[in-house]
């Protein structure tokens, strides 16, 4: 696992702050974006663009996130993404979304942004769209996780204008943030685990010292383990995402899956996290392309056929 600079941590930490005072705002990330402002946190990509490191902050910065608040980590890496995509030839706020043709973009609209970055991943192209110009044909995504982030989809106007990316470039930011985004769902779901079979009580004594949620606590650990350690290696050498993203998505959920089965009953309601954890999960997996995308792109590179190009 790559140490990370002290510098890293310590904007780490505020990171944490940050997105915890956005969690407990009720709402969308919206009514909290003055403190994530404030922290720099929306321009951090345009901010480390000549940085050696830039990925390594990008990334954990959007994993931190997601440990508290995965709206916020959303909004996050569709900012990131746009900003890394199309730099400084975009005027105004920014974010990303793919696109295939069976589904419409979806982008998170809190708060809304100036520009929409859509990549195909049928024809590998990249269009800009201006928000404006699509903002009234837009649907809320009533069944979905993220609702902080107020996720809306649209049709891609006829009209959008083409940009010059190379494909692997732009999939390679959209997967590792967030594949970092569910990295962080993972280990979040551990440590709401963690908490709470150390509190409950059965018999006098917690039930985490029954023998069965002892392995799977444990269990859920080492799902987390591997995908930190691959990603701390992916961002610190900018290298393929999709791996990321497709094995912190199945860690994801299967987390979450376990968090709520050792919770119990309790597990299901709003009291507790771990539910619209998992909500959470699906969606952001559903953002990355899902995972069939992800292990047919892996199949693809592992064969040598480059990203971007159409078999």
């Amino acid at each position: 696992m790559n140490a990370l600079s002290s510098d890293l941590e310590q904007f780490l930490e505020v990171v944490g702050q940050v997105s915890a005072s956005v969690a407990d705002k009720p709402g969308c990330v919206s009514d909290a974006w003055g403190s994530v402002e404030s922290a720099g946190l929306p321009t951090l990509a345009r901010d480390t663009a000549d940085e050696p490191d830039a990925f390594q902050w990008l990334a954990h910065t959007v994993r931190v996130a997601a440990g508290t608040c995965p709206a916020l980590a959303y909004v996050l890496a569709g900012r990131y993404t746009a900003d890394l995509t199309i730099g400084s030839a975009g005027a105004g706020v920014p974010t990303f979304a793919l696109a295939s043709r069976d589904s419409r973009p979806v982008v998170a609209t809190a708060p809304d942004p100036d520009l929409v970055v859509i990549h195909d991943v049928d024809s590998s192209d990249t269009v800009v769209v201006l928000w404006g110009a699509v903002k009234d044909s837009v649907e809320v995504e009533q069944r979905t996780g993220l609702a902080a982030a107020r996720p809306k989809s649209f049709p891609v106007p006829s009209t959008a204008e083409s940009y010059s990316a190379e494909a692997s470039s732009v999939l390679t930011s959209w997967d590792l943030l967030l594949g970092a985004a569910l990295v962080g769902i993972a280990d979040r779901a551990v440590r709401a685990t963690q908490t709470y079979v150390l509190e409950r009580k059965q018999f006098g004594m917690a039930i985490g010292s029954f023998a069965g949620l002892r392995a799977l606590v444990a269990e859920m650990q080492l799902r987390v383990e591997p995908v930190r350690a691959l990603l701390d290696l992916t961002a610190a050498n900018s290298g393929p995402g999709e791996s990321v993203a497709a094995l912190a998505g199945r860690a994801a959920v299967a987390n979450c899956i376990d968090a709520i089965q050792a919770h119990g009953g309790y597990g299901y309601i709003t009291e507790y996290p771990v539910a619209d954890l998992l909500r959470d999960a699906v969606s952001l997996q559903a953002r990355a392309g899902g995972r069939r995308l992800h292990v047919a792109r892996v199949a693809r590179r592992g064969l040598g056929v480059p990203d971007g190009r159409r078999s």
